[in-house]
């Protein structure tokens, strides 16, 4: 019969607390790319401009939302 493997759960603490760390830094990443940003000056490019900071805002958000979801399922187990 193989060995059991237990988890040390101040392993499992310290990874979901990192884990919201982690997701706390990449919503305030999205806060910053969005307050950081400026006018291009040119029509054009000022639309792909804001199309790459739409899409880098929205995957961070995504992150963020998906490693605090880690973070919570982690306290919870």
């Amino acid at each position: 019969m193989p060995a059991e493997h237990r988890m040390d759960p101040t392993w499992i603490d310290a990874v979901a607390a990192e884990l919201a760390r982690s997701s706390a830094v990449a919503l305030e990443a999205s806060d910053e790319l969005l307050a950081h940003y400026g006018d291009t000056g040119d029509a054009t490019a000022q639309r792909a401009v804001d199309a790459l900071v739409n899409q880098a805002v929205g995957k961070l958000s995504a992150l963020s939302e998906c490693l605090g979801d880690a973070s919570r399922e982690l306290q919870g187990a």
